[in-house]
C-alpha cells in the first residue's frame, strides 16, 4: 500500500484556525485543542487512505479539484476536500457536513 505525505493549502490552514476559534468560544481552550487534535489526526490517516479512496462524481468537491475525493471526518459532522498529487495528499477544503450537497 502507497504512503502519501499529508499537507494542507493555506486556505485549510485559516479554517482550522478559525474552527479552533469557535470551539474555544463554545467549550473551553484546551477542550478546543483536544477537539482540533483529534480532527488532524482522523485527516492524517489520508496518508494511507487516499490511494483506496475513489475520485468524487458529485459537483461539489470537483469545484475545489478536478480528481477531488472526500473523507467525512469528526464523527461525520467535517468532510475533507482532497486530491493526490505525486507523493502528496493536498487537503483542499474542510466543511462542515451539512453544508455538502452529493
Amino acid at each position: 500500500m502507497r504512503e502519501y505525505n499529508v499537507v494542507y493549502s493555506a486556505r485549510v490552514r485559516r479554517e482550522i484556525d478559525e474552527l479552533t476559534r469557535w470551539v474555544s468560544q463554545l467549550h473551553t481552550e484546551s477542550f478546543a485543542r483536544r477537539y482540533i487534535n483529534s480532527i488532524l489526526d482522523e485527516i492524517e490517516k489520508l496518508s494511507y487512505l487516499a490511494g483506496v479512496l475513489p475520485p468524487s462524481q458529485n459537483m461539489m468537491p470537483l469545484h475545489y479539484h478536478p480528481k477531488a475525493k472526500t473523507m467525512s471526518v469528526g464523527k461525520r459532522k467535517l468532510t475533507v476536500f482532497f486530491h493526490i498529487d505525486g507523493d502528496y495528499v493536498i487537503v483542499d477544503k474542510i466543511l462542515p457536513s451539512a453544508m455538502v450537497t452529493y
